[in-house]
């Protein structure tokens, strides 16, 4: 009778075990996303903080601050921090957190990032443009360090949430290059294989936030139909940076198009010095009151953002809701340029690239068309991405405006992109001198509610000054199978840790 029952038990057992291992071969997740491009610079996270590299960097790296979706500040690798004094943060790490190869993380990661960033070296480093405030930084433990700035930047911690911390030993042993190929991190992600068009990652078990799913497949398809095509045929489950025109035939397939809002507000930049026709505030008030925004959000962003004229969107620190965008009135509009000497109205050209943003072709024919009606022509001067990238670092623009978004990220705040548009930068296209002693006001204010207080000032400011054409606050769409859930972004930023995946 005994020998019956073990025997019994040892088959439950055999069964149990191979049901067990069957259900966890079952139960493995892969998420597979479709990405437009990898990081030039690899597995390096101190190259750019934007977008499309962003999306890849998420998964693998952490900031010392995390930036929520209310633009409030909050712990990440550090769990607090302080000033002390003008131009010095003092920062606490979280205790316990291992990067992917199992070292553990110490002030020496952030001290050898931010010295590095401060340095002459790290001129490649677009992100040492993103945070040119870093001076230096010093250990005071293994879990409490001190960042010194160059100038005083009372909401630092925000800028904070850029920093990634690399693994010190393979950051000296290689430097950047090293680094590239080795893409040690903190976040939930770790690296198995780097191929030219495909990247391989597993969950990081150890990580202070791992993720709900095992593995994570990145296909680099930088075509948008591509992208689409493999979600439609079940190949991914993610498909990034798709149009608002994609959107009927991935419902059709049985997908769904998530669309967010980032933390940049699209517009055309407009060259303002003393002779260009755009210096005079009456004609860049006129080619604002020209253009029917509401038309262009319904017809090519699938009404899925607001038209707005002020320097950040709803989830940036110093957005005012009480600011209104530009109303459309060409009549309005006509009368201006009559006051302005342009009664006939006149031509200006628009160096552009193609596909650069959702639907920017389209929109750049719409306002065209639009301009055409109060009898101003805009010629649009065709450049490659790259081109376009290289002139906006030097601004040697051949015509007399571009499109350049005011880009908020990573601090999601609109000084940032005040900062962009204004005196300080080398060469500026749209420079207001008057307006510059309460910016610098407004970075240095410690108390948070003055400084808001500030910023909208400050964004009412350039509301009146009609610096540019603004637009609108920019979408991202996303092409998500059924089966995904817990997708987020906010700003750039993808939350890996929260995407689930369902069988």
């Amino acid at each position: 009778m005994h020998r019956f029952v073990r025997i019994g038990l040892a088959v439950a057992l055999a069964l149990g075990a191979n049901l067990t291992a069957n259900w966890s071969a079952r139960a493995e997740t892969t998420l597979r996303m479709a990405i437009e491009a990898f990081p030039p610079s690899r597995g390096n996270p101190l190259r750019t903080s934007l977008s499309p590299s962003i999306y890849t960097l998420a998964a693998i790296f952490d900031g010392l601050t995390f930036i929520n979706e209310k633009s409030e500040v909050k712990p990440a690798l550090a769990v607090s921090w302080e000033p002390v004094d003008a131009l010095t943060w003092q920062f606490h790490l979280r205790p316990d957190v291992k990067f992917s190869n199992g070292a553990p993380l110490t002030s020496d990661a952030f001290v050898t990032t931010v010295n590095y960033l401060a340095s002459d070296d790290a001129y490649k480093e677009g992100l040492k443009q993103e945070l040119a405030v870093l001076k230096s930084a010093r250990a005071i433990d293994d879990l409490t360090f001190e960042i010194t700035t160059t100038e005083p930047v009372a909401m630092f911690p925000r800028f904070a949430a850029a920093i990634s911390g690399v693994e010190p030993n393979i950051w000296r042993a290689g430097g950047r290059d090293g680094y590239e190929t080795a893409a040690v991190g903190t976040g939930p992600f770790k690296v198995d294989e780097m191929q030219a068009n495909r990247w391989r990652l597993s969950a990081f078990k150890e990580s202070w936030r791992p993720g709900k799913v095992d593995k994570l497949e990145l296909l680099m398809l930088p075509d948008t139909s591509s992208r689409v095509q493999a979600l439609a045929a079940e190949r991914v489950d993610v498909a990034m940076v798709i149009g608002p025109d994609n959107i009927d035939a991935l419902e059709a397939a049985g997908a769904r198009v998530d669309s967010f809002i980032t933390a940049t507000v699209y517009a055309i930049s407009l060259r303002t010095r003393e002779g260009d026709k755009f210096a005079d505030k009456r004609v860049r008030e006129a080619v604002n009151l020209a253009i029917n925004r509401d038309i262009i959000i319904s017809a090519f962003l699938a009404g899925r953002t607001i038209a707005t004229a002020q320097p950040g969107t709803r989830q940036t620190y110093g957005y005012d809701p009480s600011i209104p965008a530009y109303p459309y009135d060409p009549e309005r509009a006509k009368q201006l340029l009559a006051e302005a000497g342009y009664p006939n109205g006149f031509t200006f050209t628009l160096d552009a690239p193609t596909n650069a943003t959702v639907s920017d072709t389209s929109v750049f024919q719409q306002i065209q068309l639009d301009l055409q009606a109060i009898g101003v022509t805009m010629n649009i001067t065709t450049l490659t991405y790259p081109m376009y990238l290289q002139k906006t670092s030097r601004t040697v623009f051949d015509g007399d405006a571009f499109p350049l978004a005011w880009a908020s990220w990573p601090t999601l705040d609109t000084l940032r992109a005040i900062q962009t548009h204004s005196c300080r930068r080398l060469v500026p296209w749209y420079c207001d001198e008057s307006v510059m002693p309460l910016f610098e006001q407004a970075l240095a204010e410690t108390d948070e509610a003055k400084g808001l207080a500030l910023r909208h000032e400050l964004a009412q400011r350039y509301h009146d000054q009609y610096p540019g054409i603004w637009m609108y606050e920019l979408p991202v769409f996303v092409g998500l199978s059924s089966k995904v859930s817990g997708f987020e972004i906010i700003g750039y930023r993808i939350l890996y840790d929260r995407i689930a995946l369902a069988p």
